[in-house]
């Protein structure tokens, strides 16, 4: 039974590879390796990139974002961190949302004390 499952692990290690060339080849992924930039020149040409004047000179990665708000990226955060500590169920049982209550309870506790300078 072993030997099967070792079998099976190589072939789709395999399989993967081979999927992950073809993207990478046909343009869909970013080579990694010098012998992948050179295949990628092969098939797609080595032209320069032009960038439109508003990029030439990158001051907007230095500014403030007005679009994205912080709260938004915390709340994120935290939902992806609730669906990883539910190994991606949506069902929480009785027990672990009577958990999750009270620690959300202490932390928005621990955050509305004054902090010591």
């Amino acid at each position: 039974m072993r030997k099967t499952n070792v079998a099976v692990d190589q072939v789709q290690n395999q399989q993967e590879k081979l999927i992950q060339k073809a993207l990478k080849t046909g343009g869909f992924l970013f080579p990694e390796t010098v012998d992948e930039v050179i295949e990628f020149e092969k098939s797609f040409g080595n032209t320069d990139v032009i960038l439109p004047e508003d990029l030439q000179q990158p001051l907007f990665l230095d500014a403030p974002s007005k679009k994205t708000s912080k709260a938004k990226v915390i709340a994120l955060h935290e939902e992806k961190l609730a669906m990883a500590a539910r190994e991606g169920s949506s069902k929480i049982t009785e027990d672990v949302r009577k958990r999750m209550d009270a620690d959300r309870k202490k932390a928005d506790a621990k955050a509305k004390k004054p902090r010591k300078k």
